[in-house]
């Protein structure tokens, strides 16, 4: 009987130990990680529109999935916006839901202020970008404060491009202008 158990208990135990659930990432795996030999440099200037280019992350092998830093915090406005590329999903309404609850669950208390689609331009072309927009209080710029947060969503014809941006609530407008500006001067579509 004693024998049986504990083969039963080494059974389960390899079973577990391959279980993605009990080892989310490989042990080799590198991502996220921070490129330093960014060959995109020229479509993510180091200064564009106010703001200043900040790191540049990989999340998969061969930049299929990889985000741009972008900042601006001088006396008018602080903004924090991150530039995201990864592959798009079949279903584009459930991958739509699917970036919100991220950002509900990243932020408890988050509420929705605003959900509304937009034209932007890129490169003589018209993309339709959703745009959410949340409120939730969240350590910024060192200090616990309201903040507005944009969520902007573009699929593109081989991908999807995110935008999310933080500000102070009171300069959610001023963000959302300056974001735009920003979104005008780095080469986000192909």
């Amino acid at each position: 009987m004693r024998v049986s158990l504990v083969l039963v208990l080494a059974f389960f135990s390899v079973l577990l130990a391959g279980c993605p659930a009990t080892n989310p990432t490989r042990p080799n795996s590198n991502y996220p990680s921070e490129v330093t030999n960014f060959a995109e440099f020229e479509r993510f200037p180091a200064k564009a529109s106010g703001y200043r280019r900040g790191k540049v992350t990989a999340y998969a092998p061969a930049l299929a999935d990889y985000s741009v830093a972008y900042d601006a915090f001088g006396s008018v406005l602080q903004n924090a916006v991150t530039l995201y590329f990864y592959p798009r999903m079949i279903d584009t309404a459930a991958q739509l839901s699917a970036e919100k609850a991220e950002v509900a669950k990243a932020h408890p208390g988050a509420r929705v202020i605003s959900e509304r689609t937009l034209t932007l331009q890129q490169a003589s072309r018209a993309y339709e970008a959703t745009v959410v927009t949340f409120a939730y209080a969240s350590n910024f710029e060192g200090r616990w404060q309201d903040v507005s947060s944009q969520l902007v969503v573009v699929f593109l014809p081989q991908g999807t491009f995110k935008v999310r941006s933080t500000a102070p609530i009171a300069q959610g407008a001023l963000a959302e202008n300056a974001l735009r500006q920003l979104l005008a001067e780095v080469s986000w579509a192909p």
